[in-house]
Order: C-alpha cells, then sequence, then structure tokens
C-alpha cells in the first residue's frame, strides 16, 4: 500500500473525496508496486476506482476496504501526490565493492546516508546509478517490455574478471551481456565509470572505452570519475587516491583516444569529472564540450555550469552594489577552486570584500574534498577556531538535505543558533549570491536568509 502526500485542492481526486493520510492498495483492482505502476494505470482510463483501506476492521480480521470512483478529463491533473516512489520493498545493493563509499562512513552520518539502494526504478525515474547485478529474469521484462529508459548503469569495467573482483559479486562478470541485451531492446542508458588507481585506469580504461564504443548510440553519456576515499577504511582494501599526476595522465589519455576514435559516437559522449580538472589544475572545458549536461547530478559539468550562470546573471547588474561590506563565502577545497574566478570578479566590485575561507573535512577526512559533503561539525569548529568576523556569512544550499540537514545530521538553524551574533545567508547558487549583493535577497526558492 501506498500513502497519499497531498491532494491538490480542486481536483479530481478531492472532488471524490480523497484525503492525505489514505492509503491505497488498489487502482482499478491492481496492486501498485511503485510510482511507475501508479503513472500507467492513471493514465489508461478516464475513469479510475480507488481502493483505500480503512483503519476499521471486519469481523473477519481484514481491513474494511472503500472504494473511491474518480472521473478525470483528459489532460487534467489528477491530484494525488504520492509518498515516495517505491511502495513494495526497495531493491537493494548485493555488491561489495572494494570502494563502496557507505562502508566508509564514519559514526553520526545521517541514516539514509547507510542504505545501500541499487533499484532500478530509482536509476529511471531519478537518475541513481545501478549495477544490474540484482535484477531477476521478470524484472528484465518488465523494463523492456515498458521500455523503461534510459537507465543510469555504474559499469566501472568491461573486464568480467576484474569486475567481479572489484564489484565482490560474481554476477558482476556479465555486463557486457547485460547491456548488449538491453540495447538490442531498444533501452538506452548513461553510464558511469568510478576509476580506482591501478585497478581499471591505464590500459583497463582503454579496453572499456573500446567494448562500449561496440553499443553503438545507446549509451547516451558516458561519465569517469574519480574513486571517493574517506579517513574511515578499517578493514577494507587499501585503495590508492587521485593524485594531480595521476589526474593530468587520465584526461591526456582519454582526450588521446576520443581524438583517434572521433569518428565513433561514444568519443563525443565521454565526459570528464571536474575534479579531475581541478586537481590537475587544467582549463575547464567549454560549455560545448558538456552539451546538454548528461551528468550533471554526477558533479559533472558543474563547474562549468556555475561559471556560465553567473556571468549570464552579472550582465543584468550595474558595477555598484547595494550592499557593502566584509563577506565570507564557506566552501570546499575543490570548491573554492571552482568559484575563485567568480569571488575575483565580485571583488572588483566597489565597496565589496569577499573571501573565500576553506574548510577542511575532519568528519570524513582530509581527501574528501567536495563541498557537498561538507559536515555540520566542520563548519562550526572552523568559525569557531578562527575566529571569523564578517557582514554575512554565505553556506552553500547543497550541504543541506530535504529537511535542511548536514551529512553528520546538523540542521542548518543548529549552525546559526551556535553564533548568535553573525549573520548567514544559505544560497543555492553564485547567482544567489549576485542578487544578495545587487538585490539585497536571493532569488533562488530554497535560498533563505539564516
Amino acid at each position: 500500500m501506498v500513502e497519499i502526500k497531498r491532494i491538490i485542492p480542486g481536483s479530481p481526486a478531492e472532488k471524490a473525496g480523497l484525503k492525505a493520510g489514505m492509503e491505497i492498495k488498489e487502482i482499478n483492482g491492481e496492486k501498485i508496486r511503485d510510482y511507475i505502476d501508479y503513472l500507467s494505470l492513471t493514465t489508461i482510463s478516464p475513469k479510475l476506482v480507488v481502493s483505500i483501506e480503512s483503519k476499521k476492521t471486519l469481523p473477519s480480521g481484514e481491513k474494511e476496504q472503500q472504494e473511491y470512483l474518480i472521473e478525470q478529463e483528459a489532460g487534467s491533473r489528477l491530484g494525488i501526490e504520492l509518498e515516495g516512489i517505491v511502495y513494495d520493498d526497495l531493491k537493494k545493493c548485493c555488491n561489495k565493492c572494494l570502494f563502496c563509499f557507505v562502508d566508509q562512513q564514519p559514526d553520526g552520518v545521517r541514516a539514509e546516508q547507510m542504505i545501500k539502494d541499487d533499484d532500478y526504478r530509482f536509476s529511471f525515474l531519478q537518475g541513481s546509478f545501478i549495477t544490474l547485478t540484482n535484477l531477476t529474469d521478470n524484472e528484465y521484462h518488465r523494463i523492456i517490455s515498458e521500455q523503461l529508459s534510459p537507465l543510469y548503469i555504474s559499469v566501472h569495467t568491461t573486464n568480467p574478471k576484474l569486475r567481479a573482483e572489484m564489484m565482490g559479486n560474481s554476477k558482476a562478470a556479465k555486463i557486457k551481456e547485460d547491456l548488449e541485451l538491453l540495447a538490442s531492446q531498444g533501452i538506452s542508458f548513461h553510464l558511469q565509470l568510478v576509476i580506482v588507481p591501478e585497478y581499471n585506469d591505464r590500459e583497463e580504461l582503454i579496453k572499456t572505452l573500446e567494448d562500449l564504443s561496440k553499443l553503438s548510440d545507446s549509451v547516451l553519456s558516458l561519465g569517469i570519475v574519480p574513486v571517493g576515499l574517506t579517513a574511515h577504511r578499517e578493514g577494507l582494501a587499501e585503495l590508492k587516491s587521485f593524485t594531480p599526476r595521476r589526474a593530468k595522465k587520465l584526461i591526456e589519455q582519454v582526450r588521446d583516444w576520443q581524438q583517434q576514435n572521433s569518428s565513433q559516437l561514444l568519443a563525443e559522449r565521454i565526459f570528464l569529472a571536474d575534479e579531475f580538472f581541478l586537481l590537475a589544475q587544467k582549463p575547464i572545458p567549454s560549455e560545448n564540450y558538456y552539451g546538454e549536461y548528461p551528468q550533471l547530478q554526477n558533479g559533472i559539468g558543474l563547474t562549468r555550469l556555475t561559471r556560465a550562470n553567473y556571468y549570464a546573471k552579472r550582465k543584468e547588474f550595474q558595477s555598484s552594489a547595494k550592499i557593502s561590506g566584509d563577506f565570507v563565502v564557506l566552501s570546499s577545497k575543490l570548491g573554492a577552486k571552482a568559484i575563485t574566478p567568480l569571488i575575483d570578479d565580485l571583488n572588483k566590485t566597489e565597496g565589496l570584500n569577499v573571501e573565500i575561507k576553506v574548510i577542511e573535512n575532519k568528519f570524513l577526512g582530509e581527501e574528501v574534498t567536495v563541498t557537498g559533503l561538507l559536515a555540520g561539525e566542520d563548519i562550526i569548529s572552523f568559525i569557531k577556531k578562527e575566529e571569523l568576523q564578517a557582514d554575512i556569512f554565505f553556506l552553500p544550499a547543497i550541504i543541506f538535505n530535504a529537511e535542511g540537514k548536514t551529512l553528520d545530521g546538523y540542521h542548518w538553524k543548529d549552525i546559526i543558533e551556535y553564533f548568535p551574533d553573525k549573520n548567514f545567508m544559505i544560497c543555492e547558487s553564485m547567482e544567489d549570491v549576485l542578487e544578495v549583493f545587487f538585490n539585497e535577497k536571493a532569488c533562488s526558492g530554497n535560498s533563505r536568509q539564516a
């Protein structure tokens, strides 16, 4: 069953008598396993019978069922918002990857950070990466028959033995066959390679690219990202992280392959993570390189898009800001590298003195340098230790989840309440920072004066 989260006022669902908090058992006699089923069932017929499980218990011991008839016109919204995406059991990861980020989490992380999901429905609906190792024949049949495409798939390597070793699962060995099956049935996919130095880089990476190039236009994009290693790897395999030298070599290796295979579709659909360029101190590629930014959720192209959006927004404003003073932008090591040109541009404005302050990630370890993984305790400790003073402290919204909490469970209110004498602004983007300086408020709906 699935709980109704919200009913839209004036909708067919409200007119039929449905209310938030009710639990749907069936629609037109069919159980709904997930949001895909819900979409399918509610778009087939203009008349729907929604079975709701009552809180009343019948003499038989079963719950009483109530049925609601909904009539909807073509193109109208049914008006039901559901809680979540999956209404049966979440398909969890059955792998034991050498580089699993969940296995490297310290005590104190948010509970959801420890969930190892590997669910094809999240892949189709939300773009999360799956490995294909836990799919049953029935689930393959559903993906193909319902054309659940595109999917987002973690490949890492096409070497059967190496993939099985890296992922700790013998089923991982048949990745080429799995991809070929999906491609032959019209399923396209975005692929990901998490590169672990001295495992699937160098010659293994080139072999993987050659194998994937045979899948024709089924590969919509291929993201290559560096392995993420925390300081909490007790009892886990000893792995090496990317150094500036390794990052530079990988960039050159991939570009050489692309140039040598420029006639192949895959060559123009390979995208390297921003981290490689920032680490190697190489220029961030142009907007043309990223096309429509197909793997932005993977941190690929975020730096270029941030800069492009900033400069586009900057043109809207006059040279003088509406506020002046000293300001601090809190960021991570990599985040600071990404936005330094933008901060330099802001400081050309009379009256503005903007500084980037880099916070070291002590919660996960100093090798974790992305902004989104900064912990609340590290932010509080840093401001306190440095005795920072500023008219406004800018906090990046990316460090908070939908409930407003950091990786280690601090709510944004916890941070500002710790410093009652300081002013904080939580911003979604550098465009929001511009708005604060030139319009005295942020433009993003999720940005807020803390």
